[in-house]
């Protein structure tokens, strides 16, 4: 009886110390004060903490002097420097002592552009965001419902993102207008600035006489610029296709290169400002002539905490469809509400 007692006394014990533990870490302020919880993450400029009292807070890097935490962390610089280790406190203003295995680094904060706790759960590693949009006009008797799903899991090396994208609309013909679009990518970071990744994405838009395009590829990529507010980057690789268009039943194979730019500008002040812009560039390899490609830019703009409005452009366009297909772009704006996590 005694001993059950005394091992259930040391689980609880245990489990304290536990809980204490990773809310140990402590954000000392510009102003004197400081916060102490857990670093959940810091990026675009805004450092995450989890506390008792105040719950969840974001602070921003320029409010920071130094930051304590025993934990280990994957820290990265803006010129794609990469340290392991935790996080001392520093005697200069708005600086940070990174202590390696090896060595201690003292690193300003506006030189960090992202600081990852190694030790979390599956789940903590994701972010992502949800947004749905529907409108409906009596007059011309069209409906129109749009959603898409971004979710990306990050590890030490890796980083993979799930994207889902749906836009349908019903004019109140029989036929209804489609355009999905659903893919992975698994990135693999390297030393500096550079990336390599892989891909696997399925397509279908009836506006362009597509019926499905199965698509699967890898590249190389580079950050010419990553600071706290903006991100640009591009991608260089070839992509294989499988696709088939509305008008005829014959299914072709094709290969392309893949030329891409990406950018992402945020503001972390509130209210929160998020802008993301994407352009991919396929001439193909195999079909004489053949040039097709892909543009979005979305606007979200934070109306409460993690809830976005969200105003997007998309345009894509094929010179020469495969299979004598009639050459043909589709383009839209939409609205929507978001959700980020």
């Amino acid at each position: 009886m005694q001993r059950n007692l005394l091992f259930c006394l040391a689980i609880i014990c245990l489990s304290i110390l536990t809980v204490q533990a990773q809310k140990n870490d402590t954000i000392y302020l510009r102003n004197g004060d400081r916060i102490t919880g857990e670093l959940k993450k810091f990026e675009y400029g805004l450092l995450t903490l989890k506390t008792d009292a105040m719950q969840t807070v974001s602070i921003e890097y320029e409010d920071i002097n130094t930051i304590y935490s025993a934990k280990f962390f994957d820290i990265r610089t803006n010129t794609g420097n990469r340290y392991f280790g935790h996080l001392n406190k520093s005697k200069v203003l708005t600086t940070v002592d990174i202590v390696t295995v090896t060595d201690t680094i003292a690193k300003r904060l506006w030189d960090i552009v992202q600081i990852t706790p190694i030790k979390r759960t599956f789940f903590q590693k994701i972010d992502g965001s949800v947004d749905v949009g529907m409108s409906y006009t009596k007059a011309s008797d069209v409906f129109q419902y749009s959603a898409n799903l971004q979710a990306t899991h990050r590890t030490i090396n890796y980083s993979t993102r799930f994207n889902l994208s749906s836009i349908l609309t019903d004019n109140g013909d029989s036929d209804i207008s489609r355009n999905n679009d659903v893919g992975i990518e698994v990135t693999r970071f390297l030393p500096n600035k550079w990336f390599a990744r892989v891909m696997t994405q399925g397509q279908e838009n009836t506006e362009l006489d597509l019926d499905f395009r199965l698509q699967a590829g890898a590249g190389a990529g580079y950050d010419f610029v990553r600071t706290n507010s903006v991100r640009f980057s591009g991608t260089a690789g070839l992509v294989g296709n499988h696709e088939k268009p509305i008008s005829t039943s014959v299914i072709s194979d094709n290969i392309e290169a893949l030329l891409a730019l990406q950018c992402k500008w945020f503001q972390y002040r509130h209210p929160k400002i998020d802008i993301t812009t994407n352009f991919e560039l396929y001439p193909s390899l195999t079909i004489s002539n053949r040039l097709r490609y892909q543009y979005d830019i979305a606007a979200k703009y934070e109306i409460v905490k993690d809830l976005f409005f969200n105003l997007q452009f998309y345009g894509s366009s094929d010179n020469k469809p495969s299979n004598g297909g009639t050459a043909k772009s589709d383009w839209g704006v939409i609205t929507s509400i978001g959700f980020t996590f």
